[in-house]
């Protein structure tokens, strides 16, 4: 196995050959000025003048150097990678009575097994968009390459997302082999560390390798991909958790995802051979650790874990207890901290709070947490309901699930075609607001609809009521992006968009640990006895769940009430063209200023 990655790095370099990759000089420096502004290493325009004409060249090259179907073996690698990255955070929702049983675990390690996966890919999504950012955003056959006039060394994004791959890898082939539940637990903590490069850098690099006006098409396709591993997650879950074979067992949903990786990397290999594309001015392993806003980023996972553990602790010690309201009071202190941190630093805030006096920002924000924290919420404890209330298989519970998943995915796409066309048609955001409203309503009746779900009710009336919320929750799927960049200039997209899906991905994690939360104090001795079909059993379930819905209806119907206030936005003059991954590239105000190496495109 060894010798596969170095014959694919052998076999790539060979098709670069006038790409410089000399050693770097121990003694290079880069030149630094004292003001907040240079805390960044940069390139002065003298020595940028001294390099040869080789060096410098356009930072966005003609992508029609790239075939059609290399364009397209791109994608498909890099879905299947997304796909994987998305996949994982659903695809315990329906293994997890499984799972609970095989190591006896509490109800609080129940919900712990799908938060350390989101809380770490909350973490390091930021992180890793920066280091693409910062290290280049582009793709090159060469994990580093050195500039041998300016002293820079510069880690390419293709570099960054195969070793996300790996690490996502490593953490599912940990998973697959857990013997204890903090284990388990700890290694779904590392394969986040890996969905989350993962997520920030297929984006990122799909959308360099195409025309700008093709990237929405492309971006739609990727899309489609996020929207099938809402559905895939959950029944891939149930199929091996739930098989009769006694080769097969919940572990597999793990060791799935290693032949995956390995072919996503090999396509992603072909297909972006040669690729070269521009570098960032400050790209370089100094540049990142003086741009990059570490202190920010600490504060504020350090903050969500703290109200994350606090809730925990209020399953088994009550909400008033003195741990449970130290943590919680804890954590919104330090994200206050953030708050304040954020507001004075020189480095690259990961909230650019210049950009948030916006009206439009803010809400969308807004709605973009509340969101993502009933879906989540939604994901993990339908399925459980089902199989609890009903007393049925854990197959036959993602089936159940299906409308409510299935329903979500397709939603989003005739709300996508709709806002694409009355966008065309109006130049304005007031399709994307039509959508988060409509879908707002009709998801906040779904979830008022679901506290009326009991196992006395009809199969058909336990489907159509998760349908109705699935496709309110569907709809949300792209236009608050949308309006987000639409609200935005350009030159701040790159900035803000981290902190939308930083905002999206804490939405899931707070949503998932406080209905776990919720459902283990309501549920009681219940919660541990799953496959109890008892009466009491049952009833004490019903009404945990009906409590995390309680919970979830008002959070939409205030998004629902915010999105009121949402402003139309003339798209002629404001709007750069949005992709549905939030990867931001235009950033045109500083092309100019970039320094690529120039090479080649197969």
């Amino acid at each position: 196995m060894p010798i596969l990655p170095t014959y694919l790095s052998t076999w790539l370099s060979m098709s670069r050959p006038d790409v410089p990759t000399t050693t770097r000089p121990p003694n290079s420096t880069l030149s630094r000025s004292p003001s907040c502004q240079s805390e960044t290493d940069t390139v002065s325009l003298n020595e940028r003048a001294s390099l040869p004409s080789s060096t410098l060249s356009n930072p966005k090259p003609s992508p029609t150097t790239l075939s059609p179907a290399r364009i397209l073996l791109a994608h498909i690698g890099a879905a299947l990678t997304l796909f994987l990255a998305t996949t994982d955070s659903t695809v315990v929702s329906t293994a997890l009575p499984s799972i609970v049983k095989t190591y006896s675990a509490s109800q609080a390690q129940y919900t712990w097994v799908g938060v350390s996966y989101m809380l770490t890919q909350t973490a390091c999504q930021p992180l890793y968009g920066k280091l693409s950012d910062l290290a280049g955003r582009k793709v090159s056959p060469t994990s580093v390459a050195y500039v041998p006039q300016v002293g820079l060394t510069y880690v390419s994004s293709q570099f960054v997302l195969f070793s996300s791959i790996a690490i996502f890898a490593f953490g599912s082939l940990l998973c697959g082999v857990a013997q204890s539940i903090t284990w388990l637990i700890i290694a779904r903590g590392i394969s986040g560390a890996g969905g989350g490069g993962i997520v920030s850098c297929v984006w990122i690099i799909t959308a360099e390798i195409v025309r700008e006006e093709k990237r929405a098409k492309w971006s739609q396709a990727l899309s489609v991909t996020w929207s099938c591993s809402a559905v895939a997650g959950p029944l891939l879950g149930g199929l091996f958790s739930g098989s009769q074979l006694h080769a097969v067992s919940w572990r597999w949903i793990f060791f799935l995802n290693l032949p995956i990786c390995f072919v996503s990397v090999v396509v992603l290999a072909l297909s972006l051979r040669g690729v070269e594309v521009g570098f960032s001015q400050h790209a370089s392993w100094r540049g990142l650790l003086a741009r990059f806003d570490f202190v920010g980023l600490v504060l504020f996972v350090a903050g969500t874990c703290c109200i994350v553990i606090g809730f925990n602790f209020a399953a088994s010690s009550g909400w008033t207890s003195p741990s449970t309201l130290s943590l919680i009071i804890g954590g919104l202190a330090l994200l206050c901290c953030a708050v304040v941190y954020e507001s004075r630093t020189c480095r690259d805030a990961l909230f650019p709070l210049s950009s948030f006096r916006n009206l439009n920002v803010g809400i969308v924000l807004c709605i973009n947490f509340l969101h993502n924290f009933a879906f989540t919420s939604a994901t993990f404890y339908l399925a459980l309901s089902y199989q609890s209330l009903n007393a049925i298989p854990v197959l036959n519970a993602s089936l159940m699930l299906l409308p409510y998943s299935l329903g979500s995915s397709l939603a989003s796409m005739p709300a996508a075609w709709f806002m694409n066309s009355w966008q065309a048609k109006k130049k304005d955001i007031s399709g994307q607001r039509m959508i988060i409203v409509i879908g707002l309503a009709i998801a906040t009746l779904g979830f008022g609809l679901l506290q009326l779900l009991h196992h006395r009710l009809s199969v058909y009336a336990q489907s159509i009521i998760p349908l109705v919320a699935g496709i309110g929750l569907g709809m949300l799927f792209h236009a608050p992006y949308q309006v987000f960049a639409c609200s935005l200039p350009p030159q701040d997209l790159a900035a803000a968009t981290s902190a939308f899906f930083l905002v999206r991905f804490t939405g899931a994690t707070v949503g998932l640990a406080l209905s776990g939360a919720i459902f283990s104090r309501f549920a009681g001795s219940a919660a541990s006895s799953q496959t109890d079909s008892s009466p009491a059993t049952v009833h004490a379930i019903a009404q945990a769940l009906r409590y995390i819905w309680i919970l979830c209806t008002p959070c939409l119907g205030i998004a629902l009430l915010l999105s009121f206030f949402l402003r139309n936005v003339n798209c002629a003059t404001q709007c750069t063209q949005p992709s549905s991954s939030g990867a931001s590239t235009s950033e045109k105000s500083t092309e100019k200023d970039e320094i690529v190496i120039s090479g080649s495109v197969a």
